[in-house]
């Protein structure tokens, strides 16, 4: 890691650390408070369709289903908040890499964001998740990871843990 990385990665632990300019806030105190309406808890189904990696980037398209019961979700899949990384795993080796967490100062949700996914229904959208940062020296990134996640709902947490492997396309020689 060069020098110049050093202050812009240590300023957005520092923000994040101190619910900066990277992390969710609470709504202001006159905010109204939006919560799920009661529901019968879901057994969730989800995939991770077109699974893409550029070296530094997972991208691809979540969907998220309900096997039976309902879901209570934001429809605006927040990738920080709907989903998470739990690990990155080297391919090769199965040794842990380091890796961006990334959160997003979010707007207060509001009651039109709520979203109650019932049995046999789908819904998703394309997601960008940051793994790495873009190097200086223009190196392209891992090969290959597998890539730990965590899906949540408003109302639980974890509600499915999947496991992505994704391989960076090879690079045409010079």
């Amino acid at each position: 890691m060069t020098h110049s990385m050093l202050l812009p990665l240590g300023l957005m632990g520092l923000t994040a650390c101190q619910g900066g300019g990277f992390s969710w806030s609470r709504p202001p105190g006159d905010a109204q408070v939006v919560t799920c309406p009661k529901h019968e808890a879901a057994s969730a189904r989800v995939e991770l369709q077109n699974p893409g990696f550029d070296g530094q980037t997972l991208t691809g398209r979540l969907l998220l289903g309900a096997a039976s019961g309902s879901l209570c979700l934001d429809r605006r899949l927040i990738e920080s908040h709907t989903l998470t990384v739990e690990r990155v795993l080297d391919c090769a080796s199965g040794q842990p890499l380091a890796f961006l967490v990334v959160d997003v100062r979010t707007p207060p949700l509001r009651k039109e964001d709520l979203f109650l996914l019932g049995p046999g229904q789908w819904y998703g959208r394309d997601v960008s998740i940051p793994l790495f940062p873009h190097p200086a020296a223009g190196q392209p990134g891992p090969e290959c990871v597998d890539v730990e996640l965590s899906v949540h709902a408003l109302d639980a947490d974890a509600i499915a843990k999947p496991r992505v492997r994704v391989t960076r396309p090879t690079m045409p020689a010079p």
